[in-house]
């Protein structure tokens, strides 16, 4: 089995739905713009990837007709691709095919990415025939939204309101502090877009250039009084808007490589994919399945809590975090360290593809060598992978 090496990563910033900069950008475009950044960035010819495996959440409308394939053409590239779907899995899962395929000596180079215009599909999502009534009937959460699986684990754990938002001002500090430290510039390629804008007060719509170079979502100044005053999504519930990932656009790519080969061209290595594992759980205990996922990811490659350096744990919700980072016992001061979702926004496809490209890069600012990253999934799933730099 060979090694894979991740040679090149980049990603948009992170848009706000529906309000920013992508909120009309169809994902063909997007994506077509990360993948040809990432090939000048690992320093390969398009000529050499030959796979593409794209991560999408919501494989439909603008971003369906298997944009890994049309996204590619966009892009110049006369390369097969292939749209997955694993919901908020999707990048890693992306990432996993691409590296099977180098592992197994199919094929020497490919490009693991995702990409989700949530401005664009959600709320226009086909429905017809959407729901199955027979399993919907035996088991109705499979169809439930995200916020009422959030409510069922923080109050079946005993994981209160006042827990989850004081996490979110730690989150929002520690991605302000990133942001500061030129972090997030090091991983963002700037994108031009048409931007729609509304009028509050007249309700008329105009359209705007814009340049998307930095991640919309964050607010460095969150308060937890501030947090308290938000009503919850559903009553007597905990999940608000200030501790729930943010609804966003955007999309990342990294490019794969047979690590020898990488390593003979004197290719950028930013680490090794070592591999992934996943793990399923009840649909309305979503955020829980990381913790079964990165056991099974650590006891495959023997690897104990001392060996990892750093743990990346999705913050689909607040709830997310907290209740996997106590699990695990993962320490707080190498958790999430640039914080994580619930202040850069949460693109479905793509945010796997970022835990992978940005993980890796923190691993070498702080000349470490593991990291371990879980992401939790709609319908009860995870998905854990497992970075090195050698």
């Amino acid at each position: 089995m060979k090694d894979v090496a991740v040679v090149g990563y980049c990603r948009t910033g992170i848009a706000r739905a529906f309000r920013g900069a992508l909120n009309q950008t169809h994902g063909i475009p997007l994506a077509a713009h990360v993948l040809k950044e990432v090939v000048a960035r690992a320093g390969v010819e398009s000529g050499e990837v030959e796979d593409i495996v794209l991560g999408c959440g919501l494989p439909q409308g603008a971003t369906g007709h298997n944009i890994g394939r049309t996204a590619a053409l966009e892009a110049g590239f006369d390369v097969p691709g292939v749209t997955v779907n694993r919901y908020c899995g999707s990048g890693l899962t992306a990432a996993s095919m691409i590296a099977s395929r180098i592992a197994m000596g199919e094929i020497a180079c490919g490009i693991a990415g995702g990409v989700e215009s949530i401005s664009l599909v959600q709320m226009g999502i086909a429905v017809d025939g959407f729901f199955y009534a027979p399993l919907q009937a035996r088991m109705p959460a499979v169809w439930w939204t995200m916020n009422e699986t959030a409510d069922f684990v923080a109050k079946k754990y005993g994981i209160s309101r006042e827990a989850l938002d004081q996490y979110v001002v730690g989150s929002q500090q520690r991605v302000e502090a990133a942001r500061a430290a030129g972090k997030f510039a090091e991983e963002i390629t700037p994108f031009k877009a048409v931007m729609k804008v509304t009028d509050k007060a007249t309700g008329q719509s105009r359209e705007q250039d814009v340049t998307l170079a930095h991640d919309e979502g964050p607010r460095a100044d969150t308060t937890i009084e501030g947090l308290a005053k938000l009503k919850p999504v559903f009553d007597g519930g905990t999940t608000t808007a200030g501790n729930a990932s943010q609804l966003s656009d955007g999309a990342g790519a990294a490019v794969l490589m047979d690590a020898d080969l990488a390593a003979k061209r004197g290719l950028p290595i930013l680490g090794l994919f070592r591999g992934m594992q996943l793990a399923s759980v009840a649909p309305e205990e979503m955020s829980i399945a990381i913790t079964p996922a990165i056991r099974k990811l650590m006891k495959h490659h023997r690897l104990n809590n001392g060996d990892v350096d750093l743990w990346e744990l999705h913050e689909a919700y607040a709830v997310t975090t907290l209740y996997n980072q106590a699990q695990l016992e993962t320490p707080w001061e190498t958790t999430n360290v640039n914080g994580g979702a619930i202040a850069l926004g949460h693109p479905y496809g793509m945010s796997g593809i970022r835990y992978l490209g940005s993980t890796l890069m923190e691993l070498g600012r702080r000349g470490k060598n593991k990291a371990v990253v879980g992401v939790c999934t709609a319908g009860g799933m995870a998905t854990a992978a497992y970075l090195e730099r050698v």
